[in-house]
């Protein structure tokens, strides 16, 4: 799965100027079964809607969405869920391309490929964060977003816990593995984000925005 820097980085080429502090949390929130002690692949599956170890399809997930928006006539509420279903939708996408891609092309020892993978998109998380212009402003407004709760799923505390821990670990340089990656090159990340984008970019008949009406 893709870390929270790629995740802001479709939310920032969705909205013009930029996406609201809700959206920027909706779009890690599932992400925020983490907030728990000992928690379960399964576990992380169910935040992500996936049953039988398989992601949902494009219908489910249109569907979940828009029972979730109906929900609340709160603008915050809304702009959260749609950062959620594009979370999972770009988890997805990343899953069928370039994880795919990058256990395809593996060439190392086999018990070592989550490490590896670990430190490509650690090395990639700072890049995009050292040479996008928004990325600051992101974790700025990050900061000022308020949790909802997503019934049955996670509770505020833990969204704001994981959004916590994100900060954290995104502020500490020695997290920086300072290596050329081999696989999740910035170029490759940088074509899946303008894709995975425009895909999104499609909802509209979920009830997401051409343009930027959520703060």
């Amino acid at each position: 799965m893709p870390w929270p820097m790629v995740h802001f980085a479709v939310a920032q080429r969705l909205f013009e100027p930029g996406p609201s502090p809700a959206f920027l949390l909706g779009s890690i929130s599932p992400d925020a079964i983490h907030a728990r002690e000992h928690v379960t692949r399964k576990e992380k599956g169910v935040t992500h809607l996936v049953h039988e170890g398989r992601f949902p399809s494009i219908q489910t997930l249109q569907h979940a969405c828009v029972s979730y928006l109906d929900q609340h006539r709160d603008p915050d509420w809304k702009a959260f869920v749609w950062g959620y279903f594009a979370h999972i939708y770009t988890d997805i996408r990343w899953t069928e391309t370039l994880y795919a891609d990058f256990e395809r092309e593996y060439a190392g020892d086999s018990d070592k490929i989550r490490d590896t993978y670990n430190r490509e998109v650690s090395q990639l998380e700072f890049d995009l964060l050292k040479r996008e212009p928004w990325a600051q402003d992101a974790l700025i407004q990050l900061r000022q977003a308020r949790a909802f709760a997503v019934e049955p799923l996670l509770t505020p505390d833990e969204v704001n816990r994981y959004r916590d821990m994100k900060l954290a670990w995104l502020e500490e340089e020695r997290h920086e593995p300072k290596i050329e990656t081999m696989y999740f090159q910035e170029t490759k990340a940088r074509r899946f984000i303008e894709k995975t984008a425009e895909e999104i970019t499609e909802w509209v008949a979920w009830g997401f925005p051409r343009e930027r009406s959520v703060t």
